[in-house]
């Protein structure tokens, strides 16, 4: 019985992940904190010293040790799990799976004031995100059990759907 989050960099997973936990009784876990603790160092740390393969390992090890080992918890993971076909096996066999999905210029907004995007660290942010998300979409969309589009709704109405939809699937 846990509850996951996917999607891209700045739709609101961890921001989410919080009041729906709080809603639901259930603990929070963050991939990318997770790998920040075990690794004592930012994840823009680990792009530039070991780049984004090295990364994704890291990304890799982690959620495979949440198998047997979390229940009744939300799950926010980084923008990128999805590119690993591991990844959305552990993802589907341990949760229900939510895709927070949102445009490109919300992305862009939520987004372009932060240092903390390794991946947005180029010239043009805006093709960028249109790269990555044409990518990243069928792979969202083959992971997850229920999208939501985040651009028009706040974080309580969010959070209010995903509990309300997690309640009939864990009551299945």
């Amino acid at each position: 019985m846990n509850v996951i989050l996917i999607g891209f960099m700045g739709v609101g997973k961890s921001t989410i992940a919080n009041g729906l936990a709080k809603s639901l009784g259930f603990d929070v876990l963050d991939t990318d904190k997770m790998i920040e603790q075990s690794q004592s160092r930012s994840i823009n740390e680990i792009f530039a010293t070991e780049g984004e393969e090295s990364f994704r390992e890291m990304e890799s090890v982690i959620l495979g040790n949440l198998i047997g080992s979390t229940d009744r918890s939300v799950i926010s993971t980084g923008g990128g799990i999805v590119t690993r076909e591991e990844n959305i096996k552990v993802l589907k066999s341990i949760g229900i799976v939510f895709w927070l999905d949102a445009g490109v210029d919300s992305i862009l907004d939520r987004v372009s004031g932060n240092r903390d995007r390794p991946l947005l660290k180029t010239e043009n942010p805006r093709k960028k995100i249109v790269d990555l998300l044409s990518g990243r979409e069928p792979l969202y969309e083959r992971c997850s059990d229920e999208q939501i589009q985040t651009d028009d709704l706040s974080v309580d109405e969010i959070s209010y759907g995903i509990a309300e939809t997690a309640r009939v699937w864990f009551s299945r």
